[in-house]
């Protein structure tokens, strides 16, 4: 396991998407995707051409499945060299353990002018283009959260 499921505020899922930049043209994907919510709003309000999870745990993978977006259950090593020179945009909501594990798999197969955004969790090697902080209610209650933006 790469890091818990903790559900993303949809507060800070519209400020990460909107920091990302994101289009309708935008291929994205979720590392980590839990149930599915940022996916879901990247295709009904951002409307993105497609929007992919990718998420280990097999209960979440079912959760998450829905019309508008495509969840696959496995890791991401199997499938990083297809699928991200295919992307271009990444979303994750991990541990710094694992953006740090993510990062040269990132960097190895992204493609100049990839987006990536990280929810609370910083990377080390890839170029930072702004980063937003934002209050929201979530399990905790009211937290502050931190949006990191790069860009290969």
């Amino acid at each position: 396991m790469l890091a818990p499921f903790i559900p993303t505020p949809e507060e800070v899922i519209k400020e990460m998407l909107n920091c990302a930049e994101v289009r309708k043209n935008d291929i994205l994907i979720d590392l980590g995707s839990g149930d599915g919510r940022i996916l879901k709003i990247a295709k009904t309000q951002y409307h993105v051409k497609l929007a992919i999870g990718i998420e280990l745990n097999k209960i979440l993978c079912k959760e998450s499945n829905s019309d508008d977006v495509e969840i696959i259950c496995s890791d991401l090593i199997s499938i990083s060299e297809i699928l991200i020179p295919r992307t271009t945009v990444i979303t994750v909501y991990l541990s710094s353990k694992s953006n740090k594990f993510l990062e040269d798999i990132i960097i190895r197969n992204g493609k100049k002018g990839l987006r990536i955004v990280s929810h609370d969790f910083e990377f080390n090697e890839l170029k930072l283009e702004k980063t937003k902080k934002i209050k929201a209610m979530g399990l905790l209650g009211l937290t502050e959260h931190t949006i990191y933006c790069y860009k290969l």
